[in-house]
């Protein structure tokens, strides 16, 4: 944006954080946990889905004082935006399909009209106002935030140290060998190229392979506008490799320094230095099918990236010249892919996988709270017949099914398994496919008014 939008535009987030009018919600999660579902399904539900019926714990509409939301009109043309019309037009098409995976970040803002409930503003205005900012962003780039707090020679010494991992090992012995011929001395670029294409291949592979987390740089799987940059031609070299000086470490030490300092500093400081509240989304599900190294290896990612955010409570001071998260709504995504018996056992799950950040906010005084939910609900849940009792199933489309299924996903551990259980019990929880939407009605859900009633509701009075 010019330098004079720019200063109209923070002139007035400035002037609405002052007044408390002012609201920036960052959606935090791994690729594949259901971030591009979860604002699409907000923005519906803020804009359409505004009847006590549909949001019954979302406490400004449950007493009949929302007037609704717009899309905000005064959003800088500069900055990318979110597709939220175009992720509808997936969920809307015949047969329906889920939006496509973020490639790079993009943001949109709303405005949301309301009644105060009470106060000098109830009896003053007609109605109040708040601005509200999303944030997306592909979740690979989320994944370099641990890489500000370690030098070249650390990172490579983690990156080998986690490619030693059993269900890592045989995947990464190729390159290993790569780098074992590779001369030191040689910093011709076509050299560098091509060893930065091999690891970039093995990330490919670690990425489509069930159970890695993990994959650092971010911007070699997603490059975004960064294409064909200098920096992006970073791999680790074997811990036996930064013993001693060469003109390939001092190389790739530069690399990595600039890849930091103007890479990841600034996508800190523009997307997450000032959020004041956070939504932490996990696709627990998917990491149980894929067996006890997967749930190891995403409890670590989430603990890596969780250390990178400020928490604490909110002050006049601090919304307006340093904002911190002081709201964290950490949410096991895709409960529709089970029975909604086994919620609570989702929930408590999600607490132990991430007991070290939910301690960790809870001592800098920031709220939090842990839910399972379904951003938007692509099962029905009910009841059959069998034996002469009732057994709890799901209804839906698995994904490429042409024909819907009905089925017992099976239980949900309410905490952490041991190997032996994943021994004896493998998980197989269900993909399922969006249902098709009636495009007059606001997107089906499991627990969204819940999530809007703790990240805004306090907002809305």
């Amino acid at each position: 944006m010019s330098w004079l939008e720019g200063i109209h535009y923070q002139g007035r987030q400035w002037g609405n954080r002052a007044l408390d009018r002012h609201l920036r919600v960052g959606v935090t999660g791994l690729s594949g946990a259901g971030k591009t579902a979860f604002i699409t399904s907000l923005v519906h539900q803020l804009t359409l889905g505004d009847q006590p019926a549909h949001l019954p714990f979302f406490s400004v509409v449950a007493q009949q004082r929302y007037l609704g939301g717009r899309l905000a009109s005064n959003q800088p043309l500069s900055l990318p935006r979110f597709p939220y019309e175009h992720n509808l037009r997936h969920l809307q098409q015949r047969p329906a399909a889920w939006p496509p995976s973020t490639t790079g970040w993009s943001q949109l803002n709303l405005t949301l009209r309301y009644k105060p409930a009470h106060g000098v503003r109830a009896r003053l205005q007609s109605h109040s106002e708040l601005n509200l900012e999303l944030i997306d962003y592909p979740g690979e780039w989320l994944l370099d935030l641990p890489m500000l707090q370690q030098d070249y020679q650390a990172w490579s010494h983690f990156c080998w140290a986690l490619f030693a991992q059993p269900h890592r090992e045989a995947l990464s012995r190729v390159f290993a060998e790569r780098l074992r011929q590779a001369d030191l001395n040689n910093l011709a670029e076509l050299e560098l190229q091509q060893l930065t294409d091999a690891y970039s291949a093995l990330l490919q592979e670690f990425r489509a392979h069930a159970g890695t987390y993990l994959h650092q740089p971010g911007r070699l799987l997603v490059p975004g506008e960064l294409a064909g940059a200098p920096m992006l031609q970073l791999f680790p070299l074997l811990p036996e490799q930064l013993s001693a000086p060469s003109p390939l470490l001092q190389k790739l030490t530069e690399h990595y320094n600039s890849y930091c300092d103007y890479v990841v500093k600034p996508f800190y400081k523009q997307h997450f230095a000032r959020l004041d509240r956070q939504v932490v989304l996990v696709d627990c599900l998917s990491a149980l099918n894929a067996g006890e190294a997967a749930m190891q290896e995403l409890q670590q990612a989430l603990r890596l990236i969780m250390q990178s955010f400020r928490y604490g409570p909110a002050s006049v001071v601090a919304r307006v010249f340093k904002p911190q998260i002081h709201k964290v709504l950490f949410a096991a995504s895709k409960a529709d892919h089970v029975t909604p018996e086994q919620h609570k056992a989702l929930t408590l799950l999600l607490q132990q996988l991430l007991q070290q950040p939910i301690k960790h906010s809870h001592y800098a005084a920031a709220q939090s709270e842990a839910m399972a939910l379904a951003a938007i609900r692509a099962s029905q849940a009910g009841y059959i017949e069998q034996g002469g009792q009732k057994q709890p199933c799901i209804r839906g489309f698995e994904l490429g099914a042409a024909q819907p299924v009905t089925l017992f996903p099976g239980d949900v551990p309410s905490t952490l398994p041991t190997a032996e259980l994943f021994k004896t019990h493998p998980f197989q929880f269900p993909a399922l496919a969006p249902s098709t939407l009636d495009v007059q009605q606001p997107l089906p859900h499991v627990r969204m008014d819940h999530a809007l009633e703790f990240l805004l509701g306090d907002k809305l009075r």
